[in-house]
């Protein structure tokens, strides 16, 4: 950690960096080792974390700390994956043996209306995949723009448009099938 607070000129930069490894740095090990099944590659990835968070560092807000929390994990999980596609082991981990801390799942949606309709969104985000779930937190809770989120998951502009569309139709027909069994 010392390495990265010494890069940064800015003292209220370095100072939100430090908050940051000081809040979350078990919860990053913990997730990069439990998708990457190894201590070593976890720390490589929460390094990762640490660079494109201070490399983005003006595009995030981290006064929320429920909407940093999420940020963080979506961040972690996406550079462990890409760690493990590099090696060409993707197939080899299930995300259903990646066991997240925590409910991720309680964050604070101030958009929605009301109680009622984020639980209800918030269930039908969570009965998508990782990748439709990460993709509409980032652009429709954390407000990112496509070029941030292409960013921020290594993937073009293109596919985050293509990502999102899908996430929505799949949202759309969760919440559409949960309407139909409540009737």
């Amino acid at each position: 950690m010392l390495i990265f607070s010494m890069v940064i000129q800015n003292e209220e930069d370095r100072s939100i960096i430090e908050n940051l490894y000081h809040n979350y740095h078990r919860l990053m090990m913990y997730i990069a080792r439990e998708i990457l099944k190894d201590h070593d590659k976890a720390e490589d990835a929460v390094s990762q974390t640490y660079i494109k968070i201070i490399d983005n560092l003006q595009k995030f807000s981290f006064e929320d700390c429920n909407k940093t929390k999420g940020l963080i994990v979506i961040l972690v999980r996406n550079i462990c994956y890409d760690m493990l596609k590099s090696e060409n082991r993707w197939g080899l981990v299930s995300l259903d043996e990646t066991n997240l801390p925590g409910n991720l799942e309680d964050l604070p949606y101030e958009t929605l209306a009301s109680e009622e309709g984020y639980r209800t969104i918030l269930s039908g985000i969570s009965e998508l995949s990782e990748k439709s779930g990460s993709v509409l937190k980032l652009k429709y809770i954390y407000d990112y723009s496509d070029r941030e989120i292409a960013a921020l998951l290594n993937i073009s502009q293109e596919n985050v448009r293509v990502r999102l569309h899908r996430a929505k139709a799949a949202l759309l027909q969760k919440l559409t099938e949960g309407d139909a069994a409540h009737e």
